[in-house]
């Protein structure tokens, strides 16, 4: 998968030829959308900081598109930003793909020091999922009622676990099918640390980088931690005592983890 951003400045490369792909929703907003872009409105009515963000495939065909707006459909509100525009089309829903464009929004509104993060929606029920929270009913640009939805930008800090060494048991070797869902095949060994507990009340789960063989036990250092947005449980990135592979980038981490993690929304922390 792919996220495309379409900001003010680019807008001109990468805008129109998504622009017919977004109209195709069964979707009345997202139609509208497609016409603010189509009409070179959408940064007028959103913000000049405004984003749209689109997730492909590897054939570049649309799952999901979002945007990450300065303004939303709430007049006279100091509340910024907003998450608007969420669809996903009907052949690609049930796998929450819609929470890595959510996800990266969400990062964007952290790195521009944002405080919390706001949806407008006639929805009950779905935002949860995302780590969302009720906050309030307001009235929308219509005067209809619209139910407010706030995440908390968080700042986490893991400097007291990123370095400490730890060992634990594999549960769920490297090349193994997943006890549940026996067509996702573990590319990492994948366990927990013994007699260290997590916020799900389970010993607490690693991902252990350093080997290409499958394991029963291991013995190395947290190197980092993905830190899960809309669940209770983060995951500890553990590099193998004595490893002859060099420590894993950001990105190295994160494809190798990603088979799993692309259902959640997170963000990794490193030391």
């Amino acid at each position: 998968m792919r996220i495309i951003e379409i900001r003010k400045e680019t807008s001109q490369d990468l805008e129109f030829p998504w622009i017919e792909k977004i109209a195709q929703s069964d979707w009345r907003a997202g139609k509208y959308l497609s016409q603010l872009l189509s009409e070179k409105k959408f940064f007028d009515f959103c913000g000049a900081s405004s984003i749209v963000y689109l997730l492909t495939d590897e054939n570049e065909n649309l799952i999901s598109f979002c945007t990450l707006n300065e303004k939303d459909d709430i007049p006279d509100t100091e509340l910024t930003p907003w998450i608007g525009f969420v669809y996903t089309f009907p052949q690609y829903r049930g796998k929450r793909r819609i929470g890595k464009l959510i996800e990266t929004a969400y990062l964007e509104a952290k790195k521009r020091g944002h405080k919390n993060l706001y949806i407008s929606t006639h929805d009950e029920g779905l935002y949860e999922n995302f780590g969302f929270t009720f906050y309030q009913i307001m009235k929308d640009n219509d005067n209809q009622d619209s139910r407010i939805y706030k995440k908390e930008v968080e700042q986490k800090y893991f400097s007291s676990i990123i370095g400490t060494k730890v060992k634990g048991h594999i549960d769920r070797p490297l090349g193994k099918p997943h006890p549940r869902h026996p067509d996702m095949i573990y590319p990492i060994n994948y366990g927990y640390v013994d007699r260290v507990f997590a916020g799900d009340g389970a010993e607490q789960d690693v991902y252990v980088f350093g080997t290409d063989q499958p394991l029963d036990e291991y013995e190395g250092t947290v190197i980092g931690v993905y830190h899960r947005l809309n669940d209770c449980e983060d995951k500890w990135i553990v590099m193998l005592d004595g490893a002859d592979t060099k420590v894993p980038s950001r990105n190295e981490i994160m494809d190798a983890i990603s088979f799993q993690e692309q259902y959640f929304m997170g963000e990794l922390y490193l030391g």
